[in-house]
């Protein structure tokens, strides 16, 4: 995957990323966390602060999310695939095509990695 410059609020490129929620002990003391991932031309992190806020507004649930991965490239056009490969680990509260997800981050994200380069060939 390739790296990008991100400044302000802005991405210079689309970004796939991997926002974890630390509340509930991850990764001290839990394996795996709710994760929300996506594509984004914000900012990763502008991106991880409106998620927790859309968390808490639609859903009522108090999270403290943390970007743990970001990456550019071909993984950015492979969002569908990975929301279908990744789907047995949707929580209950949340609609099928939701992008949250309880398991280990990075798992996730190791999946999400495999599944574009899969994607590619």
């Amino acid at each position: 995957m390739n790296s990008s410059f991100v400044m302000g609020n802005r991405s210079e490129t689309p970004c796939f990323y991997i926002d974890a929620d630390t509340i509930r002990g991850w990764p001290r003391e839990s394996n795996t966390a709710l994760c929300k991932f996506g594509v984004t031309g914000k900012s990763p992190v502008v991106r991880c602060r409106e998620n927790e806020t859309a968390l808490q507004e639609k859903w009522g649930i108090e999270a403290d999310l943390e970007l743990v991965f970001v990456a550019t490239g071909r993984i950015t056009g492979a969002e569908k695939e990975i929301a279908d490969y990744t789907r047995p680990w949707l929580p209950d509260p949340f609609q099928e095509n939701a992008e949250w997800r309880r398991c280990p981050p990075r798992e996730l994200a190791r999946t999400a990695v495999l599944v574009a380069e899969d994607r590619r060939r």
